[in-house]
């Protein structure tokens, strides 16, 4: 038995993986991420107002997802909030847009990178200097902009307040948006399908994955040639508990029945082992995935069921779903953009009449973050923050084992023959630390 630690790179953060073998396969895996912040222990004794401009903190990538948790759960704490279409409206698409930028930058700068390590002469996706590197990196960088019109700014908006938004905005900064968001459509369509719209959408109707070309294609030639397709799977057993509408909504899959619902009160914290800083979460008592493969299965995505029913929760699926889900966000955005018209006149914000300091309560949050389903809870009295937990996607995914189960992540790696493919399947999960740990 040989015991080989591998510290993996092009991940936020810090995280390592520990690989036992025996026979020639990985036998047992630990997933090590040693960092914590405490940001649940800054909260502790803060005005609840202060949580919007310190859990952005948590991620520089997803903390949009963060500020939009956050906001629900004080929402829910103080009650009988109200919020205009438009505020809602303004919150799904900048939230969406997060998701967007990070899908676009994982698969290019993450995982294609993964390739070239195994052999293979892909010029264009080489850091820091393929030409498809550098594309990308233009791409998820102007997409963002959309938050920034809505949002001030971005990484780090502060703009989603209990009761709406606090910015307004006129019919000329939803143009710019829709400008900016068309141009992440034609980047998707030629450079990631390699088809137009109407090409795509047939293809999309009838689950025709394996009619897909461009950037996309290549990956699967990828994945066949390093049989990578069928490997990678854990449990089987997916989560959703946020929603994006129309295209996500709450559920869950057992491995054999799906389930368009999820108990909040199944979720639960268990004893985590020393080998990890990372929190150990279960729903209903077992480890379940969430992220885009959960999205969009549970979604009904025709792709993502024929790939599922072929390869099941394999490196290739998960991987593709993220790509694929990126046209379902991109055409959700467009719709609300347009929406938004309509609404220009609404107020964005419905002040709340109680005094901060006269606000006591208990309050949750739940939203889809790019990674998967981000949970949010406060316990405020006499309008301090007394309590304040997180549960952020990379907990579900990269959580270390219990005394029944391995993690998710760790079940997925048991089995490979190559430690590439090891660190290949753990990224396959987008790896983040710093939101696993917090």
């Amino acid at each position: 038995m040989k015991i080989e630690k591998r510290l993996l790179s092009r991940v936020e953060g810090t995280a390592e993986l520990e690989l036992i073998w025996g026979n020639g396969y990985v036998q047992d895996v630990k997933i090590k991420i040693p960092s914590s912040r405490g940001i649940e222990k800054v909260l502790e004794g803060r005005p609840f107002m202060d949580a919007l401009v310190i859990t952005p903190r948590v991620c520089g990538i997803c903390g949009h997802a963060h500020l939009m948790a956050c906001v629900r759960a004080l929402e829910d704490a103080v009650g009988n909030v109200k919020l205009t279409q438009k505020a809602k409206l303004v919150r799904d698409i900048t939230l969406t847009v997060e998701m967007i930028q990070n899908h676009i930058k994982w698969f290019y700068l993450f995982v294609m990178p993964d390739f070239i390590r195994l052999g293979e002469k892909i010029e264009d996706f080489e850091p820091f200097k393929g030409k498809k590197w550098k594309k990308a990196i233009n791409v998820s960088s102007n997409v963002v902009k959309v938050i920034a019109i809505f949002g001030g700014q971005w990484p780090h908006s502060s703009y989603a307040v209990p009761g709406g938004i606090t910015s307004n905005f006129t019919t000329s900064d939803i143009s710019r948006a829709l400008s900016v968001v068309e141009s992440v459509v034609e980047f998707f369509l030629e450079d990631m399908v390699g088809m137009d719209e109407e090409s795509f959408l047939s293809a999309r109707s009838a689950g025709l994955w394996e009619e897909l070309k461009g950037d996309i294609r290549l990956f699967v030639n990828l994945c066949i040639k390093h049989k990578l397709e069928k490997v990678g799977s854990s449990y089987g057993r997916l989560l959703t508990g946020g929603e994006v509408f129309p295209c996500i909504s709450p559920g869950h899959f057992t491995g054999e029945k799906k389930l368009c619902s999820l108990n909040l009160s199944k979720i639960k914290e268990v004893v985590s082992p020393s080998y990890s800083s990372v929190k150990v979460v279960r729903y209903n008592g077992l480890p379940y995935e969430t992220g885009p493969l959960s999205r969009q299965f549970l979604s009904g995505n025709p792709f993502i069921k024929r790939l599922y029913k072929a390869y099941k929760d394999s490196y290739m699926t998960r991987v593709l779903a993220r790509l694929l889900e990126v046209w379902e966000l991109l055409d959700a955005i467009r719709e609300k953009l347009r929406g938004l018209y309509a609404l220009i006149k609404e107020a964005s914000y419905h002040p709340s009449y109680q005094k901060a300091d006269k606000v006591f309560g208990e309050g949750i949050g739940v939203v889809e973050a790019a990674r998967g389903t981000l949970i949010h809870r406060v316990h405020i009295s006499k309008g301090i923050i007394t309590e304040y937990h997180i549960i952020t996607p990379s907990v579900w995914n990269l959580g270390p084992r219990c005394e029944k189960y391995l993690g998710v992540a760790e079940k997925a790696i048991i089995g490979l023959e190559d430690p590439l493919h090891a660190e290949m399947v753990l990224r396959s999960f987008d790896v983040c630390s710093v939101c696993t740990t917090h």
